[in-house]
């Protein structure tokens, strides 16, 4: 019983010793295990989560009750009865188209008459039956003088002439004083339009020339 009782001790202890060692050698494999893990990785990221607080939403107040109000009845319903009204047949009305007669033919219009054709000059003043020549002044013919003398004049429409003016002297005083107071006294034919008429002959003036000639004055 004795050596039984030996032998199964020993084999406790040895089964112990051997799950000690066990124990043991896993424990080291574990350690070099995390410790190698830990050489060979990098830094650890970690992550920064912030959590905000979320305010929490008051209760809305309850809607008021609502307000009874008393509303009148509504009014009796009125029933109309059916009208039928009776409509006439139309009739024919019969339409006489009345004779319209024709609108007279408005008046002739008449054309304006054209004005007179404007009167330009024909033929100009010119010494007639009524003209006089101015009598020769005697010093002058005493002193043998004689010549031309231009004059320009207004002649009007029954020949008078008026505002007689010296253009070319005769070379004597008294032939030229001569021959402008004798023209006013004396009358020309006057000028004739195209109209056949007599015109006044004033713008421009009518040019004369006055000669005064010895032999004849002589021969008078």
């Amino acid at each position: 019983m004795y050596y039984a009782t030996k032998r199964n001790n020993n084999t406790t202890r040895m089964v112990g010793l051997v799950t000690v060692v066990l124990v043991n050698i896993g424990a080291g494999v574990a350690i070099m295990n995390g410790f190698g893990s830990m050489v060979m990785s990098g830094p650890i990221e970690s992550e920064v989560v912030i959590i905000e607080e979320i305010p929490e939403l008051e209760d809305e107040p309850p809607p008021p009750p609502p307000i009874d109000v008393d509303l009148p009845p509504p009014p009796p319903q009125v029933i109309l009865p059916d009208f039928v009204f009776e409509t006439p047949p139309p009739q024919e009305s019969a339409i006489r188209a009345e004779p319209v007669a024709n609108p007279a033919p408005p008046p002739a219009v008449r054309p304006a008459p054209a004005p007179p054709a404007a009167v330009t000059l024909k033929s100009r003043p010119k010494p007639g039956r009524r003209f006089e020549k101015p009598e020769y002044p005697s010093a002058a013919l005493r002193a043998g003088e004689e010549g031309d003398v231009v004059v320009s004049a207004c002649v009007d429409k029954d020949g008078r002439m008026s505002d007689v003016k010296l253009i070319k002297s005769s070379g004597s005083q008294r032939l030229d004083d001569a021959t402008l107071k004798g023209l006013a006294r004396t009358r020309l034919d006057p000028a004739i339009g195209t109209d056949n008429k007599p015109i006044a002959m004033c713008n421009p003036p009518y040019q004369f020339t006055l000669t005064w000639d010895l032999e004849e004055a002589k021969n008078r």
